[in-house]
């Protein structure tokens, strides 16, 4: 294995430090040759440079991630072989990875929006079609926050990820990269993976950073697998208190043993789960604007931004055992550190979505009767005011005599009215608050059709005074319930 020293130079670049190791090399913080920034140098061991498969799988990594363009996947600006050894330079990300947070700590609203950003970042690989197929917090970087710029999670270590059309098979017969905490089910099956395979993984990571532990935690790998294959998924608020069971039907979709089951996309099912802790959707914007992209990808142990940063964590490759900390060394872990919360009990739920405000039963008495007020009306105008003037408005056709006229209007009045208040009270029964204003439209439709009544044409029996007082009386309860705010609140209930 390669070791270089600080203010050593490799391929022209000015090494400054070690940033982490892992299983097929280093990676170290260097000053790029021709430019005023630092990088994440990743250096492969001479032994994994020679290995035909690892280079291939090395130098598809580079090819992968510099096709991405996104803030939120680490970029690669350079890559090549210099003394037997391959490398590539690699955007530096000043601050620590979500493997190092202490789920004591982290708000739910704050584990939420790393998730988004990380989705948004995975659906745009998607897009572009990308898999990473190894989503775990080690591999999310959080940017420290500087002046005129908020935290915000970048993804790296595309190091296995395939292209969705490639048929080129990456790993050794019998070799499984991702890691097992966070493997989809059909990952260890050995099935075809999609976009779904990393969202499974998203949602694993969720359940981490808040509970302190993978879903499927431990110490046999053969229970993990079994696990993620077979068993249910964990309930989140059964060691986080303050996460609503709603989180729990939410993270339990994301996590379906069957990719159909789950959400279309990473967006989908962040937005939803944001919708589950505030009751809204999610801003269409949770990613904070991305500014000037920072010198990628590394992990510093502070707080607070020191003049001199000790980078202590990296996007690198497949991490091994970890060394001692020293001031220019530490190496990345791939489990937090922080202690499990004291379990509660769990609250069940069976929707994943907020329950719908209850309806007061005053406001569906009056909206009910409201619909049976406007369909009686209907009747009424239909039998009592259109039957009438059905021979008017023939003696209109046929005679064409202008004194009858107002009559025939008086009944297309009516038969206009009764259609109104029969669609109105299908739609308030329907809770569309556009059926109010059908009604109060058919009911003066209804009012005019009696201006210009005469006994003649509408009641030869004599009936007609009584006929109209009725209508009459119908009317204004129809209006009055129709109108009554009991029966708006019903409307402005509906989900």
């Amino acid at each position: 294995m390669v070791q270089l020293g600080v203010n050593e130079s490799f391929a022209d670049y000015l090494i400054e430090g070690v940033l982490g190791r892992g299983g097929m090399g280093t990676v170290y913080l260097a000053q790029h040759p021709r430019l005023p920034r630092r990088v994440a140098l990743k250096l492969l061991n001479r032994e994994v440079s020679a290995d035909p498969e690892l280079r291939r799988r090395f130098e598809q990594e580079a090819n992968v991630v510099a096709r991405l363009d996104h803030p939120g996947i680490v970029g690669i600006h350079d890559r090549g072989t210099h003394d037997g050894h391959l490398w590539i330079a690699m955007q530096y990300i000043h601050g620590s990875d979500a493997a190092r947070l202490n789920p004591r700590d982290v708000p739910i609203d704050r584990a939420l929006r790393i998730v988004a950003e990380t989705g948004a970042a995975l659906d745009y690989a998607h897009s572009r079609g990308v898999l990473h197929r190894d989503i775990k917090p080690a591999n999310i970087l959080l940017s420290s926050p500087d002046t005129g710029r908020a935290e915000r999670a970048v993804l790296t270590d595309f190091g296995i990820a395939r292209l969705l059309d490639s048929n080129t098979q990456l790993t050794v017969s019998g070799t499984f990269n991702a890691t097992l905490a966070y493997a989809s089910p059909e990952q260890l099956s050995g099935e075809a993976v999609d976009h779904r395979s990393d969202q499974y993984s998203l949602a694993c990571t969720l359940f981490t950073l808040l509970a302190g532990h993978a879903p499927f935690a431990a110490t046999n790998p053969g229970q993990v697998v079994a696990g993620h294959i077979s068993k249910p998924v964990p309930r989140l608020s059964s060691v986080r208190p303050d996460a609503p069971p709603a989180l729990d039907e939410v993270i339990a979709k994301a996590m379906a043993k069957r990719p159909g089951e789950r959400f279309g996309s990473c967006r989908e099912f962040t937005s939803v789960a944001w919708d589950s802790l505030h009751g809204r959707a999610a801003p269409a914007r949770i990613t904070p604007p991305p500014g000037r992209i920072a010198p990628t990808a590394v992990n510093q142990n502070g707080q607070s931004r020191p003049s001199a940063p000790t980078p202590t964590a990296v996007a690198k490759p497949t991490p091994a055992p970890a060394a001692k900390p020293t001031p220019t060394s530490v190496a990345k872990h791939t489990q937090p550190p922080a202690a499990k919360p004291t379990p509660a009990p769990a609250v069940q739920s069976t929707s994943a979505q907020p329950a719908p405000r209850p309806v007061p039963a005053s406001g569906r008495g009056s909206a009910m009767g409201a619909c049976v007020l406007a369909f009686l009306l209907g009747c009424v105008a239909a039998l009592v005011v259109l039957n009438p003037r059905v021979r008017v408005i023939r003696a209109l056709v046929e005679f064409r005599d202008p004194h009858i006229a107002p009559y025939a209007a008086a009944g297309v009045a009516a038969a206009g009215a009764a259609v109104l208040l029969f669609c109105g009270a299908l739609m308030l029964l329907a809770r569309r608050r556009f059926g109010r204003v059908l009604v109060v439209l058919g009911s003066l439709g209804y009012l005019a059709s009696l201006v210009p009544v005469r006994f003649k044409y509408d009641s030869p029996n004599g009936t007609t005074g009584w006929t109209m007082a009725m209508g009459l009386a119908l009317l204004l309860l129809t209006l009055i319930f129709t109108l009554s705010p009991p029966t708006a609140r019903w409307l402005r209930a509906r989900r």
